[in-house]
């Protein structure tokens, strides 16, 4: 996978071919000197999201980053599928399969393939001429890296369990604070092929990198569509990683001065990322022009069609566009899976695949909180919907569906039968909800808890809960609400899994909804939550032995 990643011929991909008719591969310096396949060539990288099968026909969730982020919704408490039978994303809620196997391999593969593609495209673009265009081309590229490098180092850092026999391996072998490889447009193949796991302060210090370059390279960007980071994407991703550092000094304080003595960031203490966050928060909310969602346009409009499915829709600062193009397979999309009203994929009445919130998260939403009817209440299933509910359903359709379905999100124009309209739905990679609560939770714990708390009563107050008052007394009580926030209005959008990790929660399945076969509880940090570098890496980078990689973690115990 590292020769693929690092090839010097590219692979062509049909624009390009259209360019170079004449030969299957083209040079970076061939690419680099026509407009048309670097136009092309940064298409490739905006549309790997919606990648369908990137490491090979086997694996039910491979249909792009939105199926990456069903993997973690599904490895924690809130989300789950309602017939085993038909739960394809069961290896990682059941656990029972997360050591080499190729079905966790993928994530790896996605992750890393994203990359070749963000690299190659910075290499052809270093051959270019200085047009604005490459410029703008340049900084989307590093918008897109520094995301993925954030899920990787997120997904794969080994940190204490509270597992005796796993911490001491992990002490043993040296694991605490490496993370993955840093391959970037520069590396190469010799270079690759011996490639360490990186320190987490060289990983950290290179997202903020790129991002302070595409924040500069994007500064007069006016983007076109939606699906092309900008500004207040740059600014929503430095909010992110901010939130994410400051998280994680606060937990382990000893880890910002190994920062500080190894890279030039000079942070001063925790509260500067938490600031920091904040700060970028506030900029998406006023520069992006987004508002949060009302009522109406949760639930899809009068004729409920356009329910978290659109990159038009006023919330949304960033998603994919997909088109029928992108659809290869009634089954395997995010729509098949996760709309529960269409009648094309699985995730619906036919084969119960329906998607679930845990009773633990649903009985925790108050009920006058209108979000609350996102999900069918325990008494209300078997009846009618009424005015209660916004659906697609007919009322005795809507009769037999289990209770704690959700109604989130909505096929493409509410066509529930024909997969072409359907099931190309646009998928979610930012909207502005998601910064006013980072904004919230970044200033309380820096330092501000009434400045975190107004802003937190004020968001809930004005779109969701006209009731509502934090109770919080301290700052890390109400990053407990701010979480509890999170889980309701992020719900199905790929958060649990990363919040979960960094703020150090268990997993706690025991005496709720969930099926008896998925009925464990996990410790906070559990290891089984952090993914093994896989074995084909291992084969082609000598960076990376056994000894290197994280413990694998026995299957939760029932």
């Amino acid at each position: 996978m590292i020769a693929a990643c690092l090839s010097s011929a590219l692979s062509l991909n049909s624009c390009i071919e259209e360019v170079f008719p004449e030969s299957s591969t083209a040079t970076i310096d061939q690419i680099g000197k026509s407009d048309q396949a670097i136009s092309a060539m940064v298409n490739s990288v905006v549309a790997f999201i919606n990648a369908f099968r990137s490491y090979g026909p086997q694996f039910y969730h491979d249909f792009g980053y939105s199926g990456y982020n069903l993997i973690r919704e599904s490895a924690c408490e809130d989300f789950f599928c309602h017939e085993p039978k038909f739960d394809f994303f069961d290896t990682y809620g059941v656990c029972n399969d997360l050591g080499d196997a190729d079905v966790v391999n993928t994530i790896w593969y996605y992750n890393y393939k994203f990359l070749n593609n963000v690299n190659n495209a910075l290499s052809a673009l270093e051959k270019a001429d200085d047009a604005p265009e490459n410029k703008y081309y340049k900084g989307i590229c590093l918008s897109y890296r520094a995301m993925i490098y954030m899920d990787l180092v997120r997904m794969y850092e080994y940190k204490k369990t509270g597992v005796e026999k796993l911490d001491a391996e992990a002490a043993s072998k040296n694991l605490y604070g490496i993370t993955v490889p840093i391959i970037t447009d520069e590396t190469t193949e010799e270079e690759g092929r011996n490639n360490p796991r990186a320190p987490f302060y060289a990983v950290y210090k290179f997202i903020l990198d790129d991002l302070a370059s595409a924040e500069e390279l994007l500064s007069d960007y006016q983007r076109p569509t939606k699906n092309l980071p900008c500004t207040p994407v740059v600014h929503g991703l430095m909010a992110r990683m901010w939130l994410e550092m400051g998280s994680r000094f606060e937990l382990y304080p000893e880890d910002l001065n190994t920062l500080n003595n190894n890279t030039d960031l000079n942070i001063a203490s925790k509260e500067t990322c938490f600031t920091k966050a904040a700060e970028y928060a506030r900029k998406v909310i006023n520069e992006s022009g987004a508002m949060p969602l009302t009522e109406k346009e949760w639930f899809g409009g009068d004729s409920y069609t356009t329910g978290f499915n659109s990159v038009l829709t006023n919330s949304w600062v960033w998603g994919s566009i997909m088109t029928t193009e992108d659809v290869h397979s009634y089954w395997l999309n995010f729509a098949g899976s996760m709309c529960p009203e269409q009648t094309f994929g699985y995730g619906n009445r036919k084969w119960q695949g329906y998607k679930l919130i845990g009773k633990k998260l649903f009985d925790q939403i108050p009920n006058a909180d209108w979000r609350k009817t996102t999900w069918i209440a325990p008494e209300d299933a078997g009846k009618a919907p009424g005015t209660k509910y916004h659906t697609l359903f007919t009322d005795e359709n809507f009769k037999k569906v289990p209770a704690y379905v959700h109604l989130k999100f909505k096929p493409k124009e509410g066509n529930m039968i024909d997969a072409n309209v359907g099931a190309p739905i646009d998928n979610l990679l930012m909207r502005v909800e998601e910064m006013y609560l980072i904004k919230a939770e970044a200033e309380a714990m820096g330092g501000n808890l009434s400045g975190g708390k107004s802003t937190l009563e004020n968001f809930v107050r004005t779109y969701r809960d006209p009731s509502f008052t934090s109770k919080a007394n301290s700052a890390q009580d109400f990053q407990d609400e701010v979480w509890l926030q999170r889980r309701m209005e992020l719900w199905g959008e790929g958060f649990s899994l990363f919040d979960i990790l960094r703020l150090k929660k268990p997993v706690i399945r025991k005496n709720t909804n969930y099926d008896p076969s998925v009925q464990y509880n996990s410790a906070a940090e559990a290891q089984i939550l952090i993914y093994r570098i896989p074995q084909c890496e291992m084969e082609t980078n000598s960076g990376i032995s056994d000894t290197d990689n994280n413990p694998a973690a026995p299957q939760p115990q029932l």
